[in-house]
């Protein structure tokens, strides 16, 4: 199976878990308290160009992160195993129809992307699986699209352990039963002296 896809399939749960407004019931591992005014998050999916050809997709309920593997620098290490050292890349979208300017009525409203992406940094910053280490903030950017859509970009640093090529994969180590028997008298052709002894089986 690949490693990506167990990665990319992780995240996406831990991420669509977590990033909910803190609820005893529905949600209690949540991370968004109610006071922040923040909707939950609503949808995660691969990067794939999605805002840039809006026409070509189903029409994705916001807020939404969309997730990008960077490049990877490969190395072998025992067994024929890989570590890849690179990035991966998380693009927040967050919808807002208020104005951001100083002295507006509805600046809070605004300005809650930064809130929201705050949040999401919270929950992927040191986190880890068992084929990939801590994720770590290396970067991070914002879009200066004039329109309702605020996108920003988290990049972290991490590496993964591929074990799809490991010698040892395709191998299965003999488990052999040793029998024996102890017998008191076997017969022989002529000539042979042999009257008691051990069969091993």
């Amino acid at each position: 199976m690949s490693v990506k896809k167990d990665i990319f399939k992780d995240i996406g749960d831990y991420l669509m878990n977590v990033l909910q407004v803190n609820d005893p019931v529905n949600f209690p591992s949540g991370i968004l308290k109610p006071e922040m005014n923040l909707p939950g998050l609503r949808w995660f999916d691969k990067q794939m160009g999605q805002f840039d050809n809006p026409e070509m997709f189903y029409a994705i309920p916001l807020p939404g992160v969309l997730m990008e593997f960077g490049q990877f620098q490969w190395v072998t290490i025992g067994q024929n195993q890989q570590r890849g050292n690179g990035i991966i890349r998380f693009y927040i979208y967050f919808e807002n129809y208020a104005d951001s300017f100083n002295g507006s009525i509805n600046q809070e409203m605004a300005l809650r992307f930064f809130e929201f992406t705050e949040q999401v940094h919270l929950a992927l910053q040191g986190f880890a699986l068992p084929y990939m280490t801590p994720l770590e903030r290396t970067g991070d950017n914002e879009d200066t699209a004039q329109d309702m859509i605020i996108t920003s970009m988290i990049e972290y640093s991490t590496i993964i352990t591929d074990t799809v090529s490991d010698l040892a994969r395709n191998q299965v180590l003999a488990d052999a039963d040793v029998n024996v028997q102890r017998v008191k008298q076997i017969t022989r052709p002529a000539g042979d002296t042999f009257a008691s002894g051990f069969i091993i089986t």
